[in-house]
C-alpha cells in the first residue's frame, strides 16, 4: 500500500507548482498536495482551471515510477480510467473518457487531468499527476457552459474526502505508477 502524505492548503496558486517544489526537494512518491482554492490552476495547453473555493477536489500526486512509464503514450488515459473507476465506486456515476485527459458526463467536463514530469539524462526524477474534479459546484457557479459537477449530475452533495480516498486507492492499485518498492 502507498503511504499517502497529504499536504492541505486553503489557497495556492497551483497544486502542481507546490508539488513540483516538494518533488525537487525529495518528497517521496505518495505525497499529495490538496487545495481548497487555486488562483492559477491550469490544464493542458495552459488553459485555466477555475473552481469556487471549497467546492472541488484540486490536487496533485507525486509519483516516482520507472522512466518507461512516462514514455507510455496512454499514461493519461490510464490515470483517467483510475479516476473514473473511483467516481463510479463512490457515486455510481460512470463518466466517459475524452482522450487524453478529461472525464465527461453527458458531453460536459467533470474532471481534468494534467501530467508533468521532470526527466534528466533519461532518468525520471518525478511524475506529477494533477487532478481537478468538479464536485459540489452548483449549476449557476460552473465556470463554463461546457462543465458539470457531481452535485449537478447527482442532485446531492458528495463527500470530497471520501472521493479523494477512493481516487488515491485507485491510483495505488497501478503498480506501474507506484511500484512495490515504494509501498
Amino acid at each position: 500500500m502507498v503511504a499517502w502524505v497529504v499536504h492541505r492548503y486553503q489557497r495556492v496558486t497551483s497544486t502542481m507548482d507546490i508539488a513540483a517544489d516538494l518533488a525537487t526537494r525529495g518528497a517521496p512518491a505518495g505525497t499529495v498536495v490538496l487545495a481548497e482554492e487555486q488562483t492559477d490552476g491550469r490544464g493542458r495547453e495552459g488553459r485555466r482551471w477555475l473552481a469556487p473555493p471549497g467546492t472541488s477536489l484540486l490536487f496533485t500526486v507525486i509519483a516516482r515510477p520507472p522512466f518507461a512509464v512516462v514514455q507510455d503514450e496512454r499514461l493519461a488515459v490510464r490515470v483517467a480510467e483510475h479516476v473514473a473507476a473511483a467516481i463510479a465506486a463512490t457515486c455510481g456515476l460512470r463518466p466517459s473518457i475524452k482522450e487524453p485527459n478529461d472525464l465527461l458526463v453527458k458531453g460536459r467536463k467533470l474532471v481534468g487531468i494534467l501530467l508533468q514530469s521532470r526527466v534528466r539524462a533519461e532518468v525520471l526524477e518525478y511524475l506529477l499527476i494533477g487532478i481537478g474534479i468538479n464536485v459540489n459546484i452548483p449549476a449557476d457557479c460552473l465556470p463554463l457552459p461546457t462543465a458539470t459537477s457531481l452535485l449537478v449530475e447527482l442532485g446531492q452533495p458528495v463527500d470530497r474526502d471520501r472521493l479523494l480516498a477512493a481516487v488515491l486507492d485507485e491510483l495505488a492499485r497501478d503498480e506501474r505508477l507506484f511500484p512495490l518498492t515504494v509501498r
